[in-house]
This record gives C-alpha cells, structure tokens and sequence, in this order.
C-alpha cells in the first residue's frame, strides 16, 4: 500500500440548476483505502448548468472544465475525483440518462473524467452523496440506518442502511420523490408517471400543484399570479389565507411521502436538505410530521446544517474511501 496522509480530491456537485466545484483535502491516516478521517476544503466553484447547449456533452465539458480549474487553483492533480449528481445513472453509473429535470436525454460523465483525470472516479446519485456525508460528518454521525432527503429543484433520497450505502443495481435505488403519493389530483411528473411526490412538493412541482388546487377549490388565480415555489412560499409565510390553506394540502401530500419512506427505510433519522424544505422548515417540514404520524411513528426529523454542500462533500469523501477499494461500497 501506498503511504498518503493528505489525498486532494476533486468532486462536482451536478444538479438541475446549479453545479459545485471543489478541491478537498482528506488525511486518510496511513493508506490508501483507509477511511478519511480529516476534510478540509480548498476551493470551491458555483455555476449555473449549462441548459442550451447542443446536446449533453455541453455538461460533461462544463464539469470537466470547472473541477480542472478548482485543481489548477489548487495547486494540485487530485487523488480521486467524485461526482454527486441528480439522476437517474445509467447501468454502471457512466452517464446521466432521461434526468426529468435536465434538459438532455444522456450526459456522459465516468468515460470523459477518467479520460482527463488519471485517477479513480467515483459517481454517486447527489441524494446518496448527502446521505454519506450525513453519516460521516454532518447530522447523522453514529447513526447506522439514516436517511438524507432532499426537497429541492427535485426530490431524492439516500439511504444508509447497517452502515452501509444503499445504491442498487444502478445507483439509483432511494428515488422517493417517484413514490405514488396521490391519484386525486394525478398530477404529471417529469419522468412520464404521475401522482409522484416530486410532481407536488419538489421546487418544479408546487406550482403546478397549486395551479390544480386553485382548479379544484375554484379560487380563480391566474397562471401568471401563481409564480415559483419561492414565491408561493413567501406569500403563504406573509399569511396570505388562500397559501395557508394550500400548505395544509402540501403537507398531506408530504405526509404520505415522509411516511413511505419511513416504512420502505426503518430510518432512525431522517435528514432533510435542500432548499424548499431548509429555507421553509415550518411550512414543509413541520406540517407534514403531523401528517406522517398520521400513518406511523416517525423517527428524529432534522434539517442538514451543512448549507447545500451535503452532496458535494459527500461525494469527496466517497472518492477518497473509494481509493483501491472497486468492489462495493465503502461501509460507514
């Protein structure tokens, strides 16, 4: 074994709306293999996802093209790359395939990375990449059965189970914002289903689910009032009555949801990051606790303190575990 107290790993956060750029340093202890004991970051990058390109190389480039520049800021060729990002992956995690938040049908990502950076790359699901980060070094620490969920631009879920990551044939295992959380109102999801959680609760999603809610209780609101789930946030924290009322609704439809993962899961604690939920605890997180336990006892619910970053980190600290270790998960 190769003796490595400092690795530098690079990872990349790819969402829907933005993608993170960072260089890391990781104290592994000894060896390669061995688990990072240490994290620190070096630099960081933020931009917007490139969404007009020809086709969804235009993204590949841009990720390659910002984790070689945090490197070169760095001052550093990395030990591992790792790569959190919104799914679903194709069979043997190489690329982003049918993403209903992308606007590409296929981003290549494992071919072109270990083209550019020779290094072992590491690409995990961005829900999963924040649940390993929760495990390691954020909210859930000492806990063996989490789950990270994130409500965002989307609505993902990881799962660490007996310590160890839950991923699937594919990497896509834990897409809770695809349960079936409704058939009243059987909105249509972004993957082609409908009734999906992610249709009603996700950033993308309450809009049109307050389009309908407005349809079905007749209160005659145009598509040009109705805004974005920010905005229809901030109404319904300024007590406007028609959004109050609206959020009692989302918290059923978020109930169900919190209550299927909880049964498919057995969670001991569930973690929850992104945006919509973090930015509005009070109107996503706390009525739909009220909902799940409803359905059955729910388990710790907090909010990441880790300000976005859960899956970029997570990723890091993935690829730099991952090092000399190719079969299976690395266990927390």
């Amino acid at each position: 074994m190769k003796d490595k107290t400092g690795m530098y790993l690079a990872a990349a956060d790819i969402g829907a709306t933005h993608v993170r750029s960072g260089v890391f340093t990781g104290n592994t202890g000894g060896e390669y293999g061995d688990d990072v004991d240490e994290i620190q970051c070096v630099v960081l990058r933020k931009e917007a996802l490139c969404r007009d390109g020809p086709d969804g190389r235009a993204v590949t480039e841009q990720v390659v093209r910002m984790i070689q520049t945090v490197c070169d800021e760095a001052g550093c060729q990395p030990d591992a790359v790792g790569i959190s990002t919104a799914g679903p992956l194709s069979v043997g995690k190489e690329s982003i395939r049918m993403s209903p938040n992308m606007p590409y049908p296929e981003i290549p990502l494992k071919g072109p990375l270990e083209a550019t950076f020779p290094c072992p790359v590491s690409i995990l699901n961005d829900a999963s990449a924040g649940a390993y980060y929760e495990c390691h070094r954020g909210e859930g620490q000492g806990c063996n059965n989490l789950v990270y969920l994130t409500i965002s631009t989307g609505i993902g879920c990881g799962v660490i189970s007996g310590g160890h990551l839950v991923e699937g044939a594919n990497g896509n295992a834990g897409e809770a914002g695809h349960f079936c959380v409704d058939t009243i109102y059987n909105l249509p999801c972004g993957c082609g289903g409908r009734g999906h959680w992610e249709a009603y609760a996700s950033g993308s999603g309450m809009p049109q689910f307050f389009r309908a809610w407005c349809g079905r209780y007749g209160h005659g609101i145009s598509v040009g009032e109705v805004g974005t789930a920010e905005t229809l946030c901030a109404a319904a924290r300024a007590g406007d009555p028609n959004l109050t009322a609206f959020f009692r609704e989302l918290a059923v439809i978020n109930g169900r949801g919190l209550s299927t993962v909880i049964a498919a899961y057995a969670p001991e604690k569930i973690i929850v990051g992104g945006p919509v939920a973090t930015e509005n605890p009070e109107l996503i997180l706390a009525q739909a606790r009220e909902y799940a336990d409803a359905y059955l006892p729910t388990p710790d619910i907090v909010l990441s303190a880790a300000d976005g970053m859960a899956p970029l980190i997570g990723a890091a600290v993935f690829a730099g575990e991952s090092v000399e270790n190719s079969v299976g998960s690395p266990s927390v």
